[in-house]
């Protein structure tokens, strides 16, 4: 992997306008949410957002100012969430694996990627389709269903 990609990845560089980005606070991202009571925890977090294009953003781990993965637009940010979305009952519920590792492992596995490269938040609009419709298939395949 080059500088570019890991950059990407960690949110330092918008892949659709191939510029830096800022750390900005939840204020700059959700406007219309920062004087609501209660607050919002979305609000209190930091975004790495394009100096170029305010819709290209990403969250921030609570508390630091690691980047959840790669700067998205709002298509991709909805494909994130519906990933998880679909992914994460399978672990959390026990139904498919015991814990969040394990299902990552196999996640890892069926999309052919490095671990350390799977996860939605590094994922492109591709890479989410994919995992959701490994995700699917493994709740067809449970259920009889294909």
């Amino acid at each position: 992997m080059n500088d570019v990609q890991i950059k990407i990845l960690k949110g330092q560089l918008c892949p659709y306008c191939n510029c830096e980005t800022k750390l900005v606070s939840g204020e700059v991202v959700y406007p219309n949410w920062a004087n609501e009571s209660p607050r919002p925890k979305f609000v209190d977090k930091k975004y790495y957002m394009c100096v170029m294009n305010s819709d290209h953003y990403v969250g921030t781990y609570s508390g630091n100012k690691t980047s959840l993965g790669r700067v998205a637009d709002k298509e991709l940010r909805k494909l994130k969430n519906k990933g998880h979305n679909t992914f994460d009952p399978l672990w959390r519920n026990k139904t498919h694996f015991k814990n969040q590792k394990e299902a990552y492992n196999w996640l890892s596995k069926r999309m052919n990627i490095p671990l350390e490269f799977t996860h939605f938040g590094m994922f492109t609009i591709e890479q989410c389709k994919e995992a959701i419709q490994h995700c699917i298939n493994l709740i067809n395949e449970e259920d009889g269903r294909i």
